[in-house]
Formats: C-alpha cells, sequence, structure tokens
C-alpha cells in the first residue's frame, strides 16, 4: 500500500498526471494505456453487449479506480485523474 501511494505522490509531483472532468452522461471509453481514478461524483462502468448494447458493470464513487478495458458514463459531474497505465500492471509497455 504505502508503495502505490509513494508512487502516485512522484507521478503527481512530475506532473504524469491529468486531470478529467466529465459532465453528467459524458462517456471515456476503453483505454488500455490509462488508469482512472475518481476523485469526484458517482460513474456507470459499462461493457458493450454482444448486440452493441451497454450493459451495466457497477457504480462507482470517489476513490474507484478504473483499470480494465470498461466504457465509464459520469452520472454526476466527474471529476478523474489519468495516470500512465504500466506502473499498476505486471510489465511495462513496449514503447518504453
Amino acid at each position: 500500500m504505502a508503495s502505490r501511494i509513494a508512487l502516485l505522490l512522484w507521478y503527481h509531483l512530475t506532473r504524469r498526471l491529468r486531470e478529467v472532468e466529465l459532465a453528467p452522461g459524458e462517456r471515456v471509453e476503453p483505454d488500455a494505456r490509462h488508469v482512472y481514478v475518481v476523485t469526484r461524483g458517482t460513474a456507470h462502468v459499462l461493457r458493450r453487449g454482444l448486440g452493441g448494447h451497454d450493459i451495466l458493470l457497477r457504480i462507482i464513487g470517489p476513490g474507484a479506480i478504473v483499470r480494465d478495458s470498461a466504457i465509464l458514463v459520469a452520472q454526476t459531474r466527474l471529476d478523474l485523474l489519468a495516470m500512465p497505465r504500466w506502473p499498476f500492471s505486471t510489465r511495462a509497455p513496449a514503447d518504453g
């Protein structure tokens, strides 16, 4: 746990974090290169079904971490921190 906090602090200090603000109804499509941390608001986490419809996986709020290939849809004003995924996976990305 402490190492993840240190890593978040390091990213914040080196400006690797990106703030994302979404209005209700706005979406973030799956992004294999980033991890998103909810800092404010609520969102639905969806997956695209076989027929092209959305399937609700869960409802999330502040403190939630989204790092899978899910669609994120803001239900209220949603503030996110986006950071590179590789520190949170088992291997570094191919491009460095």
